[in-house]
Formats: structure tokens, C-alpha cells, sequence
């Protein structure tokens, strides 16, 4: 009997076949859709919208909460003991989701304290306090806008910013953050929200009844905004005087030749009388079809919906200057003797509206403030009433009956099926209750409106809204745990760069009077023996590699500030755009980039420096080097000439990048008719500029380095060593043509394998790449003959005595060098793996990862070469200077073909070796698993696609979405593909 009752209430009338009034300007009746579920309780709204709107008296003294809306708390600016006049602003909006407070009554500020608020949690918050000084309502309104149609749009925004609007019908987020919608989205439909579903509740109908021509403004300003192409007012069919008040405002607005005539086509829709279909995203589906994504805004499908009491508070705002201090609210209930609808000024206790009500001797059993379906219980009737407060509900006691017991859920589905979002609400309750909050969240919690629609049905009497809103709460902590835990690890990643950075800034500093000492030393020994040129310009020899080494440490620097630099940078849009964060902490992060540009700054200076001291230090070798020794100075300058090929080679590569990048933001930015163009344009000019200097640079360089080839290759004739440089340009490009054969190879095989593609054309790009290969080896092969017959000549010593090379720096702790290396190898293999993950399930910023995991190489290779140099001063110190008059014992001769490590000039250039090889297989690593993540990406992109061509009409916009995502991870995998091909390829 039970159960037959209960579907017999869910069972929801059709809304597709139920005639619809005609609406006001068509030809035929709008078609209106339905949703999901849905219920019929008893209405009760005849009690109150029986009497006129009247306005409450000015009360006595108001309670301002500084929290009447979603986001940050508003900040005082009044003082106690301070005058006030009604309208005057108290306490200014902070950050963009926030809303300035003002003054409601004319009077003197008596308190800034925290009070109890009307709130669901019953916590205090902090409140201003007013006590109305004597009889006369002193206003201070802002501009009065009559002729608003010949303001700015940015104008009327911060009007609508300035007066406090903000919803009325939710949880109060400001209206002029919503007018700015279409700064991002592309809207088409503005929806008034006149449904109001909730039983008692009839603030909206009376709102409607009493000012329909100010309704009709106030859409006419928002569409002024917002720009959709048709207004819809949705309203039940059992508010009948509201529709006739509203389609009469609209039949003498357009009879009105005085105005110009309505750019958008404006509709009233009436609606079948269904709960909840004032929801939201219950409304939009009624009159457009359109279904909000899971935890979607009404953007997403080109829709912004507004509240009745919340257009003509921007009404009032524009075009009377007042700002949002009074509402309209209901007081209704059986314990009320006259219920009615008020407009009474914000903060005004409950109490004193209650009493114009006439309370019944018998008292209130329960007050609510809202409806009996969403409302929540108030303890005292001493609170204040705010911008979200429409409704007070006072209930006799022979009208709330003894709460009943719950019992077991008998899985019935009656919840199921009368859910308006289309949720499995029995499994979320199993979920809530035994704190799985996780698989809650999969089952789409947070979609969940909290309309009661599950507990009214539920037969077992259970609350499960309650336990709804119980597991929500616990989410909300543990993610606002989970970002405070984020922050800290930013702050810990800043800490750790700064303290790299300053490592590398020390080891610099050692190195350049290292440098210094060695220089001053090879000046005494050429002083001394001018007449041994060929043993001064070897001793001048190990400058270059060290000067490479400082180079390194310069660029590793200014690397990590930049690094630093970006994830400052990213921490303060994230807390920027989340809102939630303080001023302290804002500005703490906005102090962190000022910082990090600051050290930026720095490094790039000091790198431009080091630079500037190379080339010169460079040139000096050269010039001293004369005569005889003229064929031993041609090593070096190969070498350095290979190097600066190389530079050119990156620097050209990185013009490219930014070229491609800044015509893919131009181009981007032209499609979708926003950003700064002119800037994008001007930075495409800048970045083709560059990038025609760079190649000029190169070229200069490359015919450079083909004029002094002639040169080396007599030297090596000579039978000098071929220089290290040469070998390792060789050995790239022998490594380079191997990798082109191996992928030629790879495309034939594919093609054969497929039957697809040209296959005569892949045939020859084989053979033209293993041409390449052996013309490699054979270069390799020419260049290393020399060098394997040519033994390195033992270093001499002086028979008087002179001065041996500066000792090697003092042992380095090989144990702390090898944890170091450890850690940043788990660190590089954790990034692997994240970036792996996100590329397979197309989830996830691959982007961000990427950043990480170069991070984390970056590391890897710089702890690879400390342990390196450790190693290396550790086995390679040279034995102690004996006493004055003894002979040095010869070091022994090094094997054939093997790399010197009699002299320090060797041991610096077999350090530098060591550093090139270990990024050349971290590029190529680097390489392998970009293209890994390409290939994930581009199967995640096929299997949404194909997931979307099969899905119904139902989860179709979900699919959108993610395909979406998937197509945007792509893109970012493919560039991050080029900029390590381009790397690649310059080396």
C-alpha cells in the first residue's frame, strides 16, 4: 500500500505532451522537454501569496555578516562609533569571487564582532553591527543610470560589482562575475528562473505580480551583457497572475516607440508544475533540451540563468544607484497568523519579521529558513536575515510531526527513480555511510543538488541528503588539505632551487679563481722560460675546457631560476583562480615571482658575463700562439669551433620553437575573436627576426668552420692528435645517421606490413640513409686512425725546480654524491611513470608532467656530473710536491688509444667528455619517451573518437568533453615531439 502511494507521487506528469500557454510573440506554442524523476508535494503556497508585497518597517539595528555570498569575505572599512548612511559602502569585495557590503539602515556602527550567522554549520562569522540613529532614511546612492544604453558594458559591470549584487536564488555568487561570461563562453540564451518550485516559497511570484516592468528592464541590461539571441522566461503553470503580469509588461515595452525596440526575442514559457524543475540544470533542460555536463556550468551549453529578485536588483542598481540592501522574503507557516511576502532591509533580525507576521499563542515549533525541501533549521530567532535568505518557515507543532525512525534500506529504487540529476542515490548512500568517499566522488557526488526529492520518496525514512552533504563536507577538506599539502611542496621546490642555484652560483665563483690562479701561474712559468712556446700553449690548453665548465654552470643556473620562475608563476594563478586562498597568501606568492624574475635576472646577466670573459679569454691563446707552435694552436680552435656550430645550431633550433609557437597563439587567437592581436602579430615579427639571425649566424659560423678545416687536417698530418672535439662531432653524427637508418627502416617495414603507402619512395630514403651511415663511419674511421698512432706526450719537469700545476681540489664526499644521484634517478622514473599514466588514459595536464620529468633529467644529469668530477678527483690527485731539489718521477705512459690522465688538461677534458655523452643519452631518452607519449596520446584521441561515434544522445556531451581533452593532450605531446626533435637534430 505503501509502495503503490509512494510511485504513484514520483510517477511525473509528461511534460512533452502537456500544452503550453502560447508565448508572448510567437506564432505557435514552444516546445518544452522534460526530466528525469521529479516529484509532486503538497504546494502550500496559497498561504502567502494571497496578501500584497508590503514593506517592513526600518528596524532598530541590523547585523551585517561580511560572508553574504559565495567566495571571499568582504573586508571592513568603517570603524566603531563611525556614522553611516543607508547605501554607504562598509566593507569592499576581495579578490574577483567576492561582493562589497553596505550599510542598510542610517545610523552608527556599534560592533565589529563575530556573531552567529544563518548558516547550516550555526558557526559565527565576522559582522558589522549598525543602530539606526533617529527616524530619517539618510540614502547615499550612487549615479543614477536612466539612460543606461549609452554606458559601457565594462561601465555596467562594475556597477553591478560595486552595488553588492548577487544571486538571490542560490548560494549567492556575484553578478558581475557571471556578466562576464561571454569573456569565455559563447551564450545564446538568457533564462529567467521564475519556477520556484519549493513549496511555501512565493518571493519570486509576488516579486513578479508587484514589478514586471522592472523584470523586463533588468533582462534587457543583462542581455546588453551577455549579448544571447533570445530571453526565455520559465515559469510554472501555477503562478497564472505572474504570467498575465509579465506578458502585459512585455506588450507595452514593445508598444513603447520612445525606446528602441528588444534585440533579443523574449519569450515567457510556462512549465508544468513538477519539483525541482526551478534546479538549474532542471530548467535549461525543460526549455532548450540542453543538458549540463557533470560538474558543468550553464556555460558549457551556452546558457546563463538568473533569478527574479536578482534582475531587479540590477535594475535598481543601474538605474537608481541603490545598492543591494533589502529583499523580498516570505513568511509563511501554519504558527503564522497573517503570512505574507516582505521586503525588508538586510540584517534584520528574524524576530522582528516574524512578530509583523502575528506568531499563533501555541508558538513555532521549527523555524526554517528556506523551503521544508532544501531549507535548513535556524536555533534563534535573533539572526539576521541576508542576501540569500528568501524565505522564513515557521511550522506548528501539530504540523511537524515526531521525526520518524530509520530503517534498512530495502532497495526498492523509489530514490532512483524519482532523482532529478539521474543518480544512483542508494549506491552514494552506501558509499557515504561506510566513508568511501572516493567512489562516491566516481559516482558523481558532487552532482548531486540536494533537492530531497531521494528522502521524500524513501520509504525506510532515510535522510539521505544528510548523508550527501556529510560526505561532501569531508571531500571539501580533504582536497582543501590536499592543496594546502601542494603548496608546501612548491615552497619546498623553490627552497631546493634557490639553494641549487646558490650552489652553482659558489662552485662558479671556485672555478673562476681556480681559473684566475691557473692563468696567473702559466704568465709566471711564460715569463721564466720565454723561450718554450710549445710548453706555454699547452699549459694555456686546459682554459678552454674550464672556461666550458663555467659556461655550464652559468646556464645551469639561469635553467634552474627559470624553472623557479615558471612554478612561482603557476602557484599564484592556481590561487588566484581557485579564490580561496587569503591576501597573505596571495601576496606571499605574488613576493615568490617577483623574487624568482629578480633571481632570473641575475643569472642571465651572469651568464651574458661568463660569456663575454670566454670569447675574450679565447681569443688569447690564439694570438699568443706563433711560429712553431703555430699547428699545436689549430686543435683548440677546431675544437671551439665545433662548439660555437653547435650553439648556433641550439640557438637556431630555439628561434624555430618560438616562431612555431608564436604563429600557433596568433593563429588561435584569430579564430576565436579574442586576446590581444596586435601583440600576438608584433610577437610573430619579433620571433621571425630572431630566428633570421640566428640562421645568419650559423652560416657565418659553418663557412667559418669550413675555412679553418684546411688547417687541422695538416696539423693531423703532422701527426698531432685529432682534437676531442672533432671525434665527438663525428661520433654524433655517426649516431644521428644510424638512428635515421633504423627509423627509415622501421617506416619500409610498416608499409610492407600494412600494403599502404609508397613504398619505392621508402626503399630509397633506406638506401640514401645507410649511404649516409657509411660515409659517417668512414669520417669516424679517418678522424680516429690519427689519434690511436699518436701517443700523448708524458709531461716534463724542470730540473731547477719550477713549480708544479695547483693541486687538485680537496676529495668530495663520493657517498652524499651517490645519494644524490640515486634520489634524482627515483625522481626521473616517478616523472616516467606520471607521464605515462596521463598519456594512456588521456587525463591529466601532460604538459605540466612533461615540465616535471624535463626537471627531474635536468637534475639527474647535473647530479651525473658532480659524482663524475668526485670520482675523478679522487682517483686522478696528483702526488704531493716532494722537497726542494728532487726530481718528480715520470708518470707512466698511457696505452694506445686510451685518454691521457697524466695531466690536468686531460682530466678536465675527459670530464667534459663524460658530461656531453651522459646529455646526449638523455636526449635520446628524453626523445623515446616523448614519442612513447605521442603514440599513448593518439590512442587515447582514437578510442574517444570511436567511443563517441557509438554513444547514445544522453552521454554524447560527456564524450565531447573528453575527446576534447584528449585532442588538447595531443597537441601537447606532438610539440613537445618537436622542440626534443629540434634539440635532436642541432646536435
Amino acid at each position: 500500500m505503501v509502495l503503490s502511494l509512494l510511485k504513484s507521487m514520483v510517477t511525473s506528469r509528461s511534460a512533452t505532451s502537456t500544452a503550453a500557454p502560447r508565448a508572448t510573440g510567437s506564432d505557435s506554442a514552444p516546445r518544452i522537454f522534460d526530466f528525469h524523476g521529479g516529484i509532486h508535494p503538497p504546494e502550500h503556497k496559497a498561504l502567502s501569496n494571497r496578501a500584497p508585497l508590503v514593506a517592513a518597517p526600518l528596524p532598530h539595528e541590523v547585523v551585517l555578516p561580511l560572508s553574504q555570498h559565495i567566495g571571499a569575505p568582504a573586508q571592513p572599512l568603517v570603524e566603531i562609533g563611525q556614522r553611516v548612511k543607508t547605501g554607504e559602502l562598509i566593507a569592499r569585495a576581495q579578490g574577483m569571487i567576492s561582493a562589497p557590503v553596505h550599510a542598510s539602515i542610517t545610523g552608527v556602527v556599534t560592533a565589529i564582532e563575530p556573531r552567529q550567522i544563518p548558516h547550516v554549520s550555526g558557526l559565527e562569522d565576522l559582522c558589522i553591527v549598525i543602530e539606526r540613529d533617529g527616524e530619517i532614511d539618510e540614502w547615499a546612492r550612487l549615479e543614477a543610470w536612466r539612460d543606461w544604453r549609452q554606458q559601457e558594458a565594462q561601465d555596467l559591470i562594475q556597477r553591478l560589482q560595486d552595488a553588492g549584487v548577487v544571486g538571490q536564488g542560490g548560494a549567492g555568487f556575484p553578478s558581475a562575475v557571471k556578466a562576464r561570461v561571454r569573456e569565455r563562453h559563447a551564450i545564446d540564451t538568457l533564462i529567467l528562473n521564475a519556477a520556484e518550485c519549493e513549496p511555501y516559497i512565493t518571493a519570486d511570484d509576488l516579486t513578479m505580480r508587484t514589478h514586471p516592468e522592472a523584470l523586463i528592464e533588468g533582462l534587457e541590461i543583462l542581455a546588453s551583457l551577455i549579448g544571447p539571441e533570445c530571453i526565455l522566461i520559465g515559469i510554472e503553470d501555477n503562478k497564472p497572475e505572474a504570467v498575465i503580469a509579465l506578458e502585459q509588461a512585455i506588450r507595452a515595452r514593445r508598444a513603447d516607440k520612445r525606446l528602441p525596440p528588444l534585440d533579443s526575442r523574449l519569450e515567457v514559457v510556462v512549465v508544468p508544475t513538477k519539483y525541482p524543475s526551478g534546479g538549474e540544470k532542471q530548467l535549461i533542460k525543460l526549455l532548450t533540451g540542453r543538458e549540463v555536463p557533470s560538474r558543468g556550468l550553464p556555460a558549457d551549453v551556452g546558457v546563463v540563468v538568473h533569478n527574479p529578485g536578482t534582475v531587479r536588483a540590477v535594475q535598481r542598481a543601474v538605474c537608481f544607484g541603490e545598492p543591494m540592501i533589502s529583499r523580498v522574503v516570505t513568511l509563511t507557516g501554519e504558527a503564522l497568523q497573517h503570512p505574507h511576502n516582505v521586503e525588508a532591509r538586510l540584517g534584520t533580525a528574524i524576530g522582528d519579521l516574524l512578530r509583523l507576521a502575528a506568531p499563533s499563542a501555541s508558538g513555532i515549533a521549527r523555524l526554517v529558513m528556506g523551503g521544508p525541501m532544501m531549507g535548513f533549521t535556524l536555533e534563534s530567532d535573533a539572526l539576521p536575515i541576508i542576501k540569500t535568505t528568501n524565505c522564513l518557515l515557521a511550522s506548528s507543532p501539530e504540523a511537524v510531526p515526531a521525526p520518524a525512525v530509520e530503517q534498512p534500506c530495502i532497495r526498492c529504487g523509489m530514490c532512483e527513480q524519482a532523482c532529478p540529476a539521474e543518480l544512483l542515490p542508494q549506491q552514494l548512500y552506501w558509499f557515504s555511510k561506510s566513508r568511501e568517499f572516493d567512489k562516491a566522488e566516481l559516482y558523481n557526488l558532487a552532482d548531486c543538488i540536494e533537492c530531497g526529492a531521494c528522502s521524500y520518496v524513501c520509504p525506510s525514512q532515510i535522510p539521505l541528503v544528510q548523508y550527501y552533504r556529510f560526505a561532501k563536507g569531508e571531500i571539501r577538506t580533504a582536497q582543501h588539505e590536499a592543496r594546502k599539502s601542494e603548496r608546501a611542496r612548491h615552497r619546498f621546490e623553490f627552497k631546493q632551487a634557490r639553494m641549487a642555484r646558490e650552489e652553482a652560483e659558489k662552485e662558479a665563483k671556485r672555478q673562476q679563481r681556480a681559473q684566475a690562479a691557473q692563468k696567473a701561474a702559466a704568465a709566471r712559468a711564460e715569463t721564466a722560460t720565454a723561450a718554450d712556446t710549445t710548453s706555454t700553449a699547452s699549459a694555456a690548453a686546459p682554459s678552454a675546457p674550464a672556461a666550458a665548465t663555467d659556461l655550464k654552470a652559468f646556464k645551469t643556473a639561469r635553467a634552474a631560476a627559470n624553472i623557479a620562475l615558471k612554478k612561482a608563476e603557476k602557484a599564484l594563478k592556481a590561487a588566484q583562480d581557485s579564490g580561496e586562498s587569503s591576501a597573505s597568501d596571495l601576496a606571499a606568492l605574488d613576493a615568490n615571482v617577483t623574487a624568482a624574475k629578480t633571481r632570473l635576472a641575475s643569472a642571465e646577466s651572469a651568464l651574458k658575463a661568463a660569456s663575454e670573459a670566454s670569447e675574450s679569454a679565447a681569443a688569447a691563446p690564439a694570438s699568443a700562439v706563433t711560429g712553431a707552435s703555430a699547428p699545436a694552436a689549430a686543435a683548440p680552435a677546431a675544437a671551439a669551433s665545433a662548439g660555437d656550430l653547435k650553439a648556433f645550431k641550439t640557438a637556431r633550433a630555439a628561434a624555430n620553437i618560438a616562431v612555431k609557437k608564436a604563429e600557433k597563439a596568433l593563429k588561435t587567437a584569430q579564430d576565436s575573436g579574442e586576446g590581444d592581436i596586435a601583440a600576438l602579430e608584433a610577437s610573430v615579427t619579433d620571433a621571425r627576426a630572431r630566428l633570421a639571425k640566428a640562421e645568419a649566424d650559423l652560416k657565418a659560423a659553418s663557412e667559418t668552420s669550413e675555412s679553418a678545416a684546411p688547417a687541422a687536417a695538416s696539423t693531423s698530418t703532422t701527426g698531432a692528435a685529432a682534437p676531442a672535439a672533432d671525434l665527438k662531432a663525428l661520433k654524433t653524427a655517426r649516431a644521428a645517421a644510424n638512428i635515421a637508418v633504423k627509423k627509415a627502416e622501421k617506416a619500409l617495414k610498416t608499409a610492407q606490413d600494412s600494403g599502404e603507402g609508397d613504398i619505392a619512395a621508402l626503399e630509397a630514403s633506406v638506401t640514401d640513409a645507410r649511404a649516409r651511415l657509411a660515409k659517417a663511419e668512414a669520417d669516424l674511421k679517418a678522424a680516429s686512425d690519427p689519434s690511436e698512432s699518436a701517443a700523448p706526450a708524458p709531461a716534463s719537469t724542470s730540473s731547477t725546480g719550477a713549480a708544479a700545476p695547483a693541486a687538485a681540489a680537496p676529495a668530495a664526499d663520493l657517498k652524499a654524491f651517490k645519494t644524490a644521484r640515486a634520489a634524482a634517478n627515483i625522481a626521473v622514473k616517478k616523472a616516467e611513470k606520471a607521464l605515462a599514466r596521463a598519456s594512456e588514459s588521456g587525463e591529466g595536464d601532460i604538459e605540466d608532467l612533461q615540465t616535471l620529468l624535463a626537471t627531474a633529467q635536468e637534475n639527474l644529469r647535473a647530479a651525473e656530473v658532480r659524482l663524475t668530477s668526485a670520482q675523478a678527483d679522487g682517483t686522478d690527485a696528483p702526488p704531493a710536491a716532494k722537497g726542494a731539489g728532487e726530481l718528480i718521477p715520470e708518470a707512466p705512459k698511457a696505452a694506445a688509444g686510451s685518454v691521457g690522465r697524466g695531466s690536468m688538461a686531460s682530466n678536465v677534458t675527459l670530464s667534459q667528455a663524460e658530461i656531453e655523452a651522459s646529455r646526449a643519452e638523455n636526449l635520446a631518452k628524453r626523445h623515446k619517451q616523448v614519442t612513447i607519449a605521442v603514440k599513448a596520446a593518439e590512442a587515447a584521441h582514437r578510442k574517444a573518437e570511436a567511443a563517441l561515434s557509438e554513444a547514445d544522445d544522453e552521454s554524447r556531451q560527456r564524450l565531447a568533453t573528453k575527446v576534447d581533452r584528449t585532442r588538447r593532450n595531443l597537441e601537447h605531446a606532438r610539440e613537445s615531439l618537436a622542440e626534443v626533435q629540434a634539440l635532436v637534430d642541432a646536435q
